[in-house]
């Protein structure tokens, strides 16, 4: 035999050894992974007011000790040893006060004395009670619907939402909403088909009696359509309507429209100059209260509007009633409570106008008397508010995105720790979102203190310009005669640990 041959040999004896040895250690692995199989079909069913049963089919295998059930009431914490039963036993009944609306779930795992299979998925029980009632939707834009509905249930893991174009067949499970949501936005499809959906509460592989069924289709915009607020979280605008009433009776029918679709807690509004005309907004609105300034320059005056089924308002008053030049319109501090919440508003209408240059040796310089107005309102809440949810809004009538040296926020900037420009995105894309597009420049903007940073940066945080023009049949021009030359600029979030 040649070398060649004999190296040939040798190679083929190591590859084969090492093959033997690999397949003997990959069958190890898979007979250590294996262990004890999940108990499976967990049922449970209704014995009596005061009983539940529940039935499995064990793993068959020798060596088993035993199951452990785990249990879970309404939200309360998983208990994974809540009853222990022998090899052998393939039911239990549970005896406890049953309450319609809340939500009782099991799950189980079979051990031996070395050993323990997973948990299984969870098996619930729901009353009728529990199924999501009230669901209603509505178009919001020109290609989504917005679904609302009651939660009945207390402890559910998420919402199911079936759906179904025209005639075909239903899609289950086409989407899953998290526990405690009573809202969510589906893109509608086209315009020739009915949409429909129901909905379910579910806890792992158990689900509610479903809710009755909505069919919704897409249509021509109006201001009915138009969204913004939600139950669940603290929504607020910053809304310049132009010498309101801009257009009388036609302004104040349009504005409430616009606002009862909006559905947020609170509008700070400038430029109302007519006391009457605001009191008939209110008038016009469900749930609404509001109160106006009347000490601004030409009655360009600042207001609030609240919904009073979440915000309580503690008072409402004016700072920095001497500085005439940084302010011709005071800030209109708003102490509030949203959900029992404390929350600061500052309504603010900078002076206008200017070159875009800070002029610092002339107090009458525009530029400069806006940037004052910033230095004294960081000042006046650092000194006042520096523990307590801040938010700044208003018509600033100046740009975010102005250099360091030019810009008249840069009191609120060059304290990044105590405060955040919140609009700074919207500022800084694309001019269809500005708020005043006939310039087009973004003039509205909110400011946040830092006990609000951990809100802000949470994922179902929204801040947006809302494009109420595109909501008129002829667009920008009808919404600038009726309303206003600014579009509203909107914050939405949910307060940490708040208890729904």
């Amino acid at each position: 035999m040649n070398n060649s041959s004999r190296n040939d040999t040798i190679f083929l004896s190591i590859l084969i050894l090492f093959s033997i040895l690999f397949l003997n250690f990959c069958s190890e692995k898979v007979s250590e992974q294996k262990g004890i199989s999940t108990p499976k079909n967990l049922t449970i069913s209704l014995l009596n007011e005061n009983e539940l049963e529940l039935t499995w089919i064990n793993p068959d295998i020798d060596n088993l000790t035993g199951v452990r059930i785990g249990k879970r009431i309404g939200e309360q914490e998983w208990n994974n040893n809540y009853a222990e039963l022998p090899a052998g036993i393939n039911n239990f009944i549970d005896s406890l006060i049953l309450i319609p609306n809340l939500i009782v779930a099991y799950r189980i795992q079979a051990f031996s004395d070395n050993d323990s299979s997973d948990i299984s998925q969870a098996c619930a029980f729901f009353f009728p009670e529990t199924a999501p009632s009230n669901i209603s939707g509505r178009q919001i834009d020109t290609g989504n619907f917005l679904l609302h509905w009651s939660d009945n249930s207390i402890g559910e893991d998420y919402f199911v939402i079936d759906k179904k174009t025209g005639n075909n067949d239903w899609q289950k499970a086409y989407q899953l909403v998290e526990a405690n949501q009573t809202e969510f936005i589906d893109n509608a499809g086209t315009s020739h088909d009915s949409i429909y959906y129901r909905i379910s509460a579910s806890v792992g592989i158990s689900n509610s009696s479903l809710s009755s069924v909505i069919g919704l289709k897409i249509s021509t915009l109006n201001l009915n359509n138009l969204y913004f607020g939600s139950d669940l979280t603290f929504d607020i605008l910053t809304w310049n309507v132009q010498n309101f009433p801009r257009k009388n009776g036609d302004t104040i029918v349009n504005l409430a429209k616009a606002i009862s679709a909006l559905q947020v807690d609170i509008i700070a509004l400038q430029e109302i100059e007519s006391n009457s005309g605001f009191n008939t907004l209110i008038d016009s609105l469900n749930n609404y209260q509001g109160f106006k300034a009347n000490s601004a320059y030409a009655d360009l005056d600042l207001a609030y509007l609240y919904n009073t089924k979440y915000v309580t308002v503690d008072s409402v008053y004016e700072i920095y009633t001497r500085e005439y030049s940084a302010f011709p319109r005071r800030p209109l501090v708003l102490h509030c409570r949203w959900q029992n919440i404390p929350v600061i508003i500052i309504n603010n209408h900078f002076k206008c106008c200017g070159d875009g240059v800070i002029n610092r040796n002339d107090e009458d310089d525009e530029e400069y008397r806006r940037y004052t107005a910033s230095t004294l309102l960081a000042t006046y809440i650092q000194n006042h508010f520096a523990n307590d949810n801040v938010i700044i809004v208003g018509d600033f009538n100046d740009e975010i995105t102005d250099n360091q040296n030019n810009n008249i926020f840069q009191p609120f900037i060059d304290q990044s720790d105590n405060f955040m420009i919140a609009d700074m995105s919207i500022a800084k894309g694309s001019s269809t979102q500005w708020s005043y597009p006939t310039w087009p420049s973004h003039l509205d903007h909110i400011i946040i203190s830092d006990e609000l940073f951990d809100e802000f940066s949470e994922s179902n945080t929204s801040v947006q310009t809302l494009l109420i023009d595109q909501y008129f049949s002829s667009g920008w021009n009808e919404y600038a005669l009726n309303i206003s030359d600014h579009r509203p600029v909107g914050l939405k979030f949910r307060f940490a640990n708040t208890v729904y």
